[in-house]
C-alpha cells in the first residue's frame, strides 16, 4: 500500500478522522491550560580577586585569570542541597541551575530560577544572590584567610523582570496531540483494512458461485440399463477333444468279428 492509497483510505473513514483529529487538538489544548507557565529569572555574578593580590592602584579586571577554579567551588557550595532547600523555602516547585560561563574567559557565575509565579522567582533569585555572597565568604575565613586577600562576588546582572518560559507546556501538549492524533490514525487505517478485506471475501465468493460447471453429468444408477451380453461360442477343450475320439475307435467294430 503506497501513500496515496493510504490517503483514500483514511478519506473513505473521514467519520473516524475527523472526530479523532478533534479529540486530539481538546487534549492538546487542555494539558496546555492545565500546565502553568514557568516564570525564569537570571543573574550573573563575577569573582574579584583581592586587592592585596594585586599591585597598587591597579584595574581588578586585569587579574581575572586563575579565578575559574574558586568559581567552580562556589558553584558547588552554593548548589548544594542545603542552600537549595533554604532559599526555596515557602516555593514549591522551583527549579534552580547554577553554572559556571564557559563561553567566557573570566570567573562568571550563572543563575537561573524558574518558578510559578513572578513573585516567586524574583525572591528567590534574590535569595540565592545573597547567599553566594555569604558562602564565598564563609569558605575563605574557614581557612583564615586575610581580608584583603579575599576574593569577593559582584553582581553584574540581575533581570528586573521575569521571562515566560513556555518549554514545558509546549512539550506536554505536543506530545498528548501528536499521541492521539497517532491513535486516530492508527484506527482508521485498522477499521478501513478490515473492511478492505471483508469487501475482497465477498467478491471472491460471489466470482466462485458465477462458475458454471460445464463437465459431463453421469446418470443416475437407477436411469442405466444393463447391457445384454453376446454368448461366447462354445470352444471345447483339448481334453474333451481326446475323450471323444477315444469313444469313436471304441464303437466301430474290427475286421476279425465281422468276419464271423
Amino acid at each position: 500500500m503506497n501513500f496515496v492509497d493510504t490517503l483514500r483510505g483514511l478519506w473513505r473513514r473521514w467519520y473516524v478522522v475527523l472526530p479523532g483529529i478533534l479529540i486530539a487538538a481538546s487534549l492538546a489544548f487542555g494539558a496546555w491550560t492545565l500546565i502553568p507557565p514557568g516564570y525564569e529569572r537570571s543573574s550573573t555574578q563575577l569573582l574579584i580577586p583581592g586587592a592585596a593580590s594585586m599591585p597598587e592602584g591597579a584595574n581588578p579586571y586585569l587579574f581575572l585569570g586563575g579565578l575559574a577554579p574558586a568559581a567552580d567551588v562556589l558553584v558547588r557550595a552554593v548548589g548544594a542541597e542545603n542552600v537549595v532547600n533554604e532559599v526555596t523555602a515557602g516555593h514549591e516547585g522551583v527549579e534552580i541551575e547554577i553554572t559556571r560561563d564557559t563561553s567566557t574567559a573570566g570567573p562568571v557565575i550563572v543563575i537561573v530560577v524558574t518558578a510559578a509565579s513572578d513573585a516567586a522567582a524574583e525572591e528567590v533569585l534574590g535569595r540565592l544572590v545573597e547567599r553566594t555572597d555569604t558562602v564565598l565568604t564563609d569558605l575563605q575565613e574557614t581557612e583564615n584567610i586575610a581580608v584583603k586577600n579575599q576574593v569577593s562576588v559582584l553582581p553584574i546582572t540581575i533581570d528586573s523582570q521575569s521571562f515566560l518560559q513556555q518549554r514545558s507546556r509546549f512539550i506536554v501538549s505536543g506530545a498528548v496531540g501528536l499521541a492521539g492524533l497517532a491513535l486516530t490514525l492508527l484506527l482508521a487505517g485498522l477499521i478501513d483494512g478490515l473492511s478492505q478485506q471483508r469487501k475482497r471475501r465477498g467478491e471472491l465468493a460471489e466470482d466462485s458461485e458465477e462458475i458454471v460447471d460445464l463437465s459431463p453429468v453421469p446418470p443416475a444408477a437407477d436411469a442405466v440399463t444393463p447391457k445384454r451380453r453376446a454368448p461366447k461360442p462354445f470352444v471345447p477343450s483339448r481334453a474333451f477333444d481326446e475323450a471323444n475320439d477315444d469313444d469313436a475307435e471304441a464303437s466301430v467294430p474290427s475286421p476279425v468279428h465281422s468276419a464271423r
